[in-house]
């Protein structure tokens, strides 16, 4: 798969293939779906399929304060897409620009004009064009002329509602990650680096690393049932969201994770933590031994849940 930064250096082998714009934050299975559609295209056509997309969340461009926190990074982004098929993705350098140009313009000089598409698949709730002020009906209205195929793939529900990126960080948000994960079509990812922290859990005999990532949304408070990946190898992990109750009830919020099977060091280390599944509310217990029981009695649900995944 090849990134594509400038619009005017796009290799004509993906012109005139099969074009899906959006933000695909996330590359939920709602994404997925029009990702595919995508891809079955453009395959039967042998034409290449090409997504238009930008990084960072539009509204980090347009209205900074606004703009929600990152479900993953640009990398997984683009991994989950080359996985799928994706021949490119074009990822404009000047967003600013582009973001705001009116419907038609978008439309001319981006579709039509840098990529040539013959095809165009989009979801249900498609906007485009500065203040999103064109839609699918416009879409239709702009292509045919030009002798564009459109096709409009329908929602996902997923417990009876619609999957969208704002839903996902909502459950999320909420500690309703094996639901989360059901709409992301995966577990919800947390990715950052180790960081030193207070010792608590080593002097327990249950040594935690200690994950910053102040781009990344922070599942509610609460012990989870998790992975964690790191040095290229995934490991059971009892994950703690919170402030250490027991300990420090006014702590800041940290996210922390005991890793089974795992001895070592790991500080400045890149990590990656799956949230699998809520276990239960932090809460504070009346002495170490107690705070020590119910941590055994964490891990021990961890490596069954996992174990069975």
């Amino acid at each position: 798969m090849e990134l594509i930064r400038e619009l005017d250096q796009i290799d004509p082998r993906f012109k005139g293939g099969v074009l899906s714009v959006g933000v695909f934050d996330g590359v939920h299975v709602g994404h997925r779906r029009v990702l595919g559609r995508a891809v079955e295209m453009a395959r039967a056509a042998g034409m290449a399929p090409v997504v238009f997309t930008f990084h960072p969340h539009p509204l980090a461009v347009l209205r900074p304060r606004e703009a929600p926190p990152l479900i993953q990074t640009f990398g997984q982004k683009l991994d989950l897409m080359r996985e799928m098929g994706i021949a490119a993705v074009v990822w404009p350098r000047d967003s600013a620009a582009i973001l705001a140009m009116p419907p038609q313009e978008f439309f001319e000089k981006i579709v039509c004009e840098a990529l040539a598409a013959r095809a165009i698949v989009e979801g249900g709730d498609f906007r485009f064009g500065s203040g999103a002020g064109g839609d699918l009906q416009l879409l239709e209205t702009l292509a045919g002329p030009r002798g564009i195929e459109v096709e409009f793939v329908g929602e996902i529900l997923v417990g009876g509602q619609r999957v969208s990126s704002t839903r996902i960080r909502r459950l999320i948000a909420e500690g309703s990650v094996a639901e989360a994960a059901r709409c992301l079509g995966r577990p919800y990812r947390y990715q950052g680096t180790v960081v030193e922290g207070h010792h608590r859990g080593a002097r327990l005999g249950y040594p935690t690393i200690n994950v910053e990532s102040p781009r990344f949304l922070a599942p509610a408070e609460g012990v989870y049932a998790g992975r964690a990946i790191v040095l290229g190898k995934s490991y059971p992990a009892a994950v703690s969201v919170g402030r250490a109750p027991t300990f420090y009830a006014e702590h800041p919020v940290v996210v922390e994770a005991f890793l089974l099977d795992f001895e070592g060091e790991l500080y400045g280390e890149q990590v990656a933590l799956d949230f699998v599944e809520y276990l239960r509310p932090q809460q504070a217990f009346p002495d170490v031994e107690a705070l020590k029981r119910q941590m055994a009695a964490d891990c021990e649900r961890v490596r069954a849940i996992v174990s069975n995944m």
